[in-house]
């Protein structure tokens, strides 16, 4: 990787976050989302997935209580990082359990990614990995990417990796000649996007505590994403 890059070199006026679960905002780009929120950058923040999957053994958190909650999070978190007027759609689509490829529920969702795209207009996508090694960020990758195709929009694009370096396989890294890893050095924006991490109680083990196989963001995790140079892949 080459040496971090100032956040101000990224040339962007209209940018579209995808993020497979409130959560992965913060977690992904929160550091480089902060920057861009201060130089006044339209930044549209798609959450893909409902997130209520986390804690499906919880007998007082049911599902949909859940995934109400991590909305109210997602807002908390984006006012963290200086994005709490900033535009966003909560697709709601079900966590770990997207409509698969070419079900009427994946051409609806589709269709509506579709017409975000076409309204924002983005310079810049920042996208989960493609390969990341959990089916949320692949099928949130595959439904973006589908629907800038299907605008017929190239705008520049970079991608985060949540769970590459930590549970990841030989195939799921970038292949030769494919990508170019990219740093940002965040600086001062990285108490904000801890802040905005920590906003997110539910994943964080802060709230629920009676479903002892629920997800937890462990601190080695948060540790390894919260440090003051955030990575991105960018296609070559």
């Amino acid at each position: 990787m080459t040496p971090p890059l100032d956040p101000a070199s990224l040339d962007a006026q209209r940018v579209l976050v995808v993020a497979p679960h409130p959560d992965d905002e913060a977690l992904g780009c929160g550091g480089l989302l902060w920057h861009l929120a201060r130089r006044g950058r339209l930044i549209h923040v798609l959450f893909v997935t409902d997130g209520g999957a986390s804690h499906l053994h919880s007998p007082t958190w049911p599902r949909a209580r859940l995934a109400a909650t991590r909305e109210a999070e997602a807002a908390s978190a984006l006012r963290e990082l200086g994005l709490g007027s900033a535009p966003r759609t909560f697709l709601r689509l079900p966590d770990a359990d997207l409509p698969p490829h070419g079900s009427p529920g994946d051409a609806a969702a589709l269709q509506g990614v579709t017409a975000i795209v076409r309204s924002v207009e983005p310079d810049v996508v920042l996208l989960p990995w493609r390969r990341d090694p959990h089916r949320d960020h692949r099928d949130a990758w595959s439904l973006v990417t589908r629907a800038l195709d299907s605008a017929g929009m190239a705008p520049a694009t970079l991608e985060y990796a949540i769970w590459l370096d930590e549970i990841g396989v030989a195939d799921d890294h970038p292949r030769p000649g494919e990508m170019e890893r990219v740093g940002y050095a965040i600086g001062n924006a990285l108490p904000a996007k801890r802040r905005a991490v920590a906003a997110h109680r539910s994943q964080c083990g802060e709230l629920i505590h009676d479903d002892p196989t629920a997800f937890c963001l462990t601190e080695a995790t948060i540790e390894r994403l919260t440090g003051p140079v955030e990575t991105y892949w960018r296609p070559l």
